[in-house]
């Protein structure tokens, strides 16, 4: 008896930012706020009609897939993110998760800069282009915590 099912999809849950800093930082790493604006982000990429942020892999690439959820957890942004093995990239992709080659996330955002009314160079709006999906990133505990089998889609 066969499945009406097929295994598409690869959902990943992590941590994409340590705990953000006092918001009183102004600099290139992100700040409490920051955290927050970055979920809000992710929450409006999803709305209606969006098409989400985009995963990559090593931050090059097309995309293998996209933020699904975010949230703030003790100050650390958290992450859900939907892999669709479906692609060449999106299946190497979540084989680099499984096999434990790709153990990190990483994030992907511009960030406005402003002069402050001393002269001194700060951030003032940070923008999520993309999460990665990293052998190493760039901050500790920004890690891959779990990831399914596969979600099942209709054939």
């Amino acid at each position: 008896m066969s499945t009406p099912y097929t295994t598409t999809s690869t959902l990943v849950w992590g941590t994409a930012n340590p705990e953000g800093l006092k918001d009183s930082y102004k600099g290139v790493y992100l700040n409490q706020a920051d955290v927050r604006s970055m979920v809000e982000q992710v929450n409006a990429a999803n709305a209606i009609g969006g098409t989400g942020i985009p995963v990559k892999l090593e931050h090059t690439g097309v995309p293998l897939g996209r933020v699904v959820s975010a949230w703030e957890n003790k100050g650390m942004l958290e992450c859900v993110l939907e892999i669709n093995e479906r692609v060449l990239e999106g299946s190497i992709g979540a084989e680099f998760i499984r096999s434990g080659i790709c153990k990190d996330l990483s994030l992907g955002y511009t960030i406005d800069m402003e002069q402050s009314k001393t002269g001194a160079m700060q951030s003032r709006r940070k923008k999520l282009n993309e999460v990665s999906i990293v052998v190493k990133g760039a901050r500790n505990k920004c890690k891959v915590h779990g990831i399914t089998k596969g979600i099942y889609g209709r054939k």
